[in-house]
């Protein structure tokens, strides 16, 4: 599918028959619109569809969006009708997973970095299959980059752990670090190395008093996350790896109140699929892990199934959870 200005919000009737339960319980189809709005500071919103968050941020003439979730609708027209009058063309990629990068097409250009280029129209879960264009309007960003919003300018750190090619935005006005799913405040997971992630909590930690919140992917969080994040990989490097369980009850997405309705699959809405999970957990050998979550599989589960990190472990300490892989302590 080509790209053009302005264009529709895409057909969804394919997915009418997936239900879907938003935070309320309220539970619809799957492809009919769903965009709500929390102000969360002044000029700035975080806005719920499906997929992760997408946040808002008004300037003095237009208003930018960071992400753009995976939801049914048109997500630029609704951003339109909470700062009336002012312009909205421009959207921030924290990076390229489908859950925020579905509805990027519905804007004028889009902000990324240049790693996160080629993944950025890559399905997953229930969208594999869907067209989409992936010809919009790109410009890339680096580290140390100025998003020019007139009375808010936004700062742009390149910092990937969660991803490569991830970036986060510093907004100094608000005191806020728009974070993708780098951080949050429900548990920090180190997938490349324990001695990567403190290099990257470092240099969070180097702008600690610009910033007093986290507007992450998966929800806002008090910034005093990043402190005990930062203390906790470094108390794991000074000889404390061992001290991470392997068996513990994960961290895990809303579920929905019902998993299904009239013979309709229901899911919760933002949460990722992650129902058929459980099975090749269980056939390599992790029943027991799996027995610890009512036999369900989550994402905290996921990294089990990464073929040279299969040595994780969870601590929790310093009032935060700590996910990491044994056998990454350091680099190699």
């Amino acid at each position: 599918m080509k790209w053009k200005k302005d264009m529709g919000a895409l057909d969804m009737s394919a997915y009418h028959d997936i239900l879907i339960e938003d935070l309320e319980g309220n539970i619809q189809p799957m492809d009919e619109p769903y965009h709500k709005a929390k102000q969360i500071a002044p000029g700035t919103w975080q806005v719920l569809s499906d997929g992760d968050y997408s946040y808002v941020i008004e300037g003095d003439d237009e208003a930018i969006v960071i992400d753009s979730g995976c939801g049914a609708g048109n997500l630029k027209e609704f951003v339109k009708t909470l700062v009336p009058g002012k312009q909205v063309y421009r959207l921030l990629n924290t990076h390229n997973h489908f859950d925020h990068t579905m509805n990027n097409y519905q804007f004028d250009v889009v902000y990324m970095s240049e790693e996160s280029y080629a993944g950025r129209c890559e399905p997953f879960g229930d969208y594999v299959g869907l067209d989409i264009p992936d010809d919009y309007p790109v410009v890339f960003l680096k580290d140390g980059d100025v998003i020019n919003l007139k009375g808010r300018p936004l700062e742009v750190m390149a910092v990937d752990e969660h991803r490569k090619g991830s970036l986060q935005f510093l907004d100094r006005k608000e005191r806020i670090l728009f974070c993708g799913d780098e951080l949050n405040g429900n548990f920090f997971d180190s997938r490349i190395s324990v001695e990567h992630s403190f290099r990257n909590l470092t240099r969070w930690m180097s702008v600690r008093d610009a910033y007093d919140t986290l507007c992450a992917g998966n929800g806002i969080h008090d910034a005093v996350y990043v402190d005990r994040y930062y203390k906790t990989a470094r108390y794991i490097l000074d000889g404390h790896a061992n001290e991470g369980a392997e068996y513990f009850v994960p961290y895990e997405d809303p579920r929905p109140s019902v998993y299904e309705i009239d013979g309709k699959r229901v899911k919760k809405r933002r949460s990722p699929n992650m129902e058929g999970l459980s099975v090749p957990l269980a056939a390599a050998g992790f029943s027991r892990h799996l027995s610890y979550n009512g036999g369900r599989g989550c994402f905290c589960f996921s990294r089990k199934l990464s073929p040279d990190g299969i040595f994780d472990r969870e601590l929790k300490i310093n009032d935060c959870r700590f996910c990491y892989y044994l056998n990454r302590i350091w680099d190699k």
